[in-house]
C-alpha cells in the first residue's frame, strides 16, 4: 500500500486495499469461529496465526481457518457475492452480526440469524438489491392543525408534516399537534 501511495498508482492502491479488506474479513471470520467454539482445556493450546511485519495474519493460515468455518456461514457468504467485495456492505454485515449476537442474543448458527442479517442488510442498502422504494415514500404526510393563538381568531393555519417529521415526533413521544405548534412557533 505504501509503495502504491508513494508511486501515486491508484490501481495498485485499490488492489492493496482489496487485499487488506479480504484479510480483515478472513480474520473476523476466524474470530467468529473461535468465539463459537467451546473453550479448549489447557492441555489443548490454541494456536494463534503468526502476524507478519504489516500486522496481518498469514493469508494461507486465514484461508485454512476459514475452511473450518460453519457450513451455514460459508453458504451464506457464497450466496451473497457482495460479501468481501463491497467494503461498506461487508463491514455493515459485521456490525449487524455483532448487534445480533452480542446485544440481541441471536444464535449465529440458526436460520433466523441469517434471515435477520439478510433483512437488515437489505434495509441498509436497498439500492444494491434493486429495491429503491424507501419507507418514506410509502407513508403519506399528515396534516395537523396548529394551536390557536391570540390575534388569529377565525384563521386556521394547517401545517403539513413530512414523514421524517412525523417519525421524529413519534420517536420523541410528542403529539403531532404539539410538534406542529413548535414548528409554527419556530418559523414565526
Amino acid at each position: 500500500m505504501k509503495s502504491a501511495i508513494d508511486a501515486q498508482d491508484v490501481d495498485a492502491q485499490i488492489a492493496a486495499q482489496t487485499e487488506i479488506s479480504s484479510l480483515t474479513m478472513d480474520a473476523a471470520r476466524v474470530n467468529q469461529v473461535k468465539s463459537a467454539r467451546p473453550q479448549k482445556t489447557q492441555e489443548e493450546p490454541v494456536q494463534q496465526p503468526a502476524p507478519q511485519q504489516q500486522g496481518y495474519a498469514n493469508p494461507s493460515q486465514l484461508k485454512q481457518a476459514a475452511q473450518e468455518m460453519d457450513p451455514k456461514a460459508e453458504a451464506w457468504a457464497s450466496k451473497n457475492t457482495w460479501f468481501g467485495t463491497d467494503n461498506a456492505m461487508t463491514y455493515t454485515a459485521f456490525d449487524i452480526h455483532k448487534k445480533l449476537t452480542e446485544e440481541e442474543g441471536y444464535d449465529p448458527s440458526s436460520e433466523e440469524y441469517y434471515q435477520e442479517v439478510d433483512k437488515r442488510i437489505r434495509l441498509e442498502f436497498p439500492q444494491k438489491f434493486g429495491t429503491t422504494d424507501n419507507t418514506t415514500q410509502e407513508k403519506p404526510s399528515q396534516t395537523v392543525a396548529s394551536a390557536k393563538r391570540p390575534g388569529m381568531i377565525g384563521r386556521r393555519k394547517t401545517v403539513k408534516l413530512t414523514p421524517s417529521q412525523v417519525a421524529i415526533a413519534k420517536r420523541l413521544g410528542v403529539p403531532l399537534e404539539e410538534y406542529a405548534k413548535q414548528l409554527v412557533a419556530k418559523e414565526a
